[in-house]
Order: structure tokens, then C-alpha cells, then sequence
């Protein structure tokens, strides 16, 4: 069983990080939206805490996939690069945008709290880009599926 200051630690921390990112999205600091995300936020962290009663907020992290976060400011850079450079021959009509989904092999893991961290990681780093919006990563068959504006300018990795 799990000690109380533990648990309220837990819940506090997690009102604090989801309040903060509330006030960060709504952009004000009005009496109002402030209660709002008070309440949101505690609503987040008590479900926050179901999940971790349930074992579904198991992760570890590995420093390799962690160090591969150094590289996305610059990947960021170059990808809105791309799609800036995909707009502007779309709207000058010298070249049709045409993205799509793709699948490809990515070493998704088990149900272990390495996997699960390895898949969020690169999920999450995969989001960062303006270029590419991951959908979903495959434990069973090992794919990761993603959405690409510009595919002839992405690579079959994850980050």
C-alpha cells in the first residue's frame, strides 16, 4: 500500500504540471479560466492517479532514446523548413501536395516499462515535428504508423 504523503505528492505534482500547461494553452490569466483550470487540473490529477492504481504509468527510460531528444530543436528547424517550402510551391501551383500514412518497423517492445517509455519517447519526439504526426505504434507487430506532409522528405525512423 502506498503511503499517504506519497499519494498526495503524486496528486499535487500532477495538478501543479496540468494547471501550469492550462494556463499556458489559455493564454490569460482571468479569475474565471484560472478556476477552470484549477478544477481541470484536479480532475486530470485524480485520474492521473487512477491510471497509476491501475499500473499503467510503468515507465522507464532509456538514455539512448532520452539522447535523442538533443537532436530535435534542429530537426524542428529543418522540418518547418519543408513544410514551409511545401506550402509555398502548393500555393504557387508548381507542385501538388500530396502527403499520406506510412508504416514502417520500429522496435516497439513488449508491455515492460522500457518498452512502454521507448514508445513514448519517440511518439512524443515524433510529434515535435511540423513534417510528421505519428498515429499509433504497434507492440504486436513492431510498426509504427505515422502521418507525413511531405513524405519525400522524411526518413523511416522515429526519432
Amino acid at each position: 500500500m502506498r503511503r499517504p504523503v506519497g499519494t498526495a505528492l503524486f496528486v499535487l505534482l500532477w495538478w501543479l504540471a496540468l494547471f501550469g500547461w492550462w494556463v499556458v494553452l489559455v493564454g490569460t490569466n482571468a479569475g474565471l479560466e484560472l478556476v477552470a483550470g484549477a478544477c481541470a487540473a484536479l480532475l486530470g490529477a485524480l485520474l492521473a492517479l487512477g491510471a497509476r492504481r491501475q499500473g499503467l504509468l510503468r515507465y522507464r527510460f532509456e538514455g539512448r532514446w532520452l539522447a535523442k531528444a538533443l537532436k530535435i530543436p534542429w530537426k524542428v528547424v529543418q522540418e518547418i523548413a519543408v513544410v514551409f517550402w511545401a506550402l509555398a510551391l502548393n500555393l504557387a501551383g508548381l507542385r501538388r501536395l500530396s502527403s499520406r500514412y506510412r508504416a514502417f518497423d520500429f522496435p516497439a517492445g513488449g508491455d515492460d516499462p522500457t518498452s512502454r517509455g521507448r514508445r513514448a519517447v519517440a511518439t512524443e519526439l515524433d510529434a515535435l515535428s511540423p513534417n510528421t504526426l505519428p498515429v499509433d505504434i504497434d507492440p504486436d507487430t513492431g510498426l509504427a504508423l505515422r502521418h507525413e506532409l511531405d513524405p519525400r522528405r522524411t526518413s523511416n525512423d522515429l526519432p
